[in-house]
C-alpha cells in the first residue's frame, strides 16, 4: 500500500468512535488481549490436532473425529478477527507502520488460502479415507503449510510490540 493510503486510513480511524472507545477505557485493551488469547488458544490448539492428523501423525485419532474440532477453529478465528480489528482501530498508527503486523497479515492470508485449498481438494475426499490410515501427500502438504503459517502468525503477533517499523 502506498504511504498516502496508509496515512488516510490512520487519519480516518484516529478520533473515530471505535478508536475513542478502545483507547478511552483502561479495561477495554486488556479485555481484548484476554479474548484474543482465548481465540488463539481455540484456533491454534484445534488446528494443531487437525493439522498433525492431516500430516499423517496422531493416527489413533480418526479422520472423522478431527472434523468435530472445526467449530472451535471458527470460534477462535472469529474472536481473533474481532479483537484484532479492534486492536487495529484502537491504535492504527502503531500497526500500519509495523513490519511484523504486515508479515502477520500476509501469513493469515496464506493460512486462509490453504484452508480454502483444504476445503476444495481434501475435505470432499475425506469420507472415503480409512479412519486411522495414513493421509495422502496433498493432505500432508496442506497440514504442514497450515501449521507453519499459523505458527508464524502466532510468533509475529507476539513480536509486534518489539519489531517496530523495521
Amino acid at each position: 500500500m502506498t504511504d498516502a493510503i496508509l496515512e488516510l486510513f490512520v487519519n480516518t480511524v484516529e478520533g473515530s468512535v471505535i478508536n475513542t472507545w478502545v483507547m478511552g477505557s483502561v479495561w477495554i485493551w486488556p479485555l481484548m488481549e484476554i479474548l484474543h488469547f482465548i481465540g488463539l488458544s481455540l484456533l491454534f490448539g484445534s488446528l494443531l490436532v487437525i493439522d498433525l492428523r492431516l500430516a499423517g501423525h496422531l493416527r489413533n485419532i480418526s479422520i472423522a473425529a478431527i472434523h468435530k474440532l472445526l467449530p472451535l477453529v471458527f470460534i477462535g478465528f472469529g474472536l481473533n478477527f474481532i479483537t484484532g480489528s479492534l486492536f487495529l482501530m484502537g491504535d492504527p498508527a502503531r500497526y500500519m507502520a509495523n513490519i511484523g503486523f504486515w508479515w502477520k497479515m500476509c501469513l493469515v492470508v496464506v493460512a486462509l488460502l490453504n484452508a480454502l485449498w483444504f476445503k476444495l481438494k481434501i475435505s470432499p475426499l475425506m469420507a472415503n479415507w480409512s479412519p486411522h490410515a495414513d493421509t495422502p501427500p496433498l493432505a500432508k502438504v496442506i497440514g504442514w503449510l497450515s501449521l507453519g503459517s499459523w505458527f508464524g502468525v502466532l510468533l509475529l503477533g507476539r513480536l509486534i510490540p518489539y519489531i517496530g517499523t523495521g
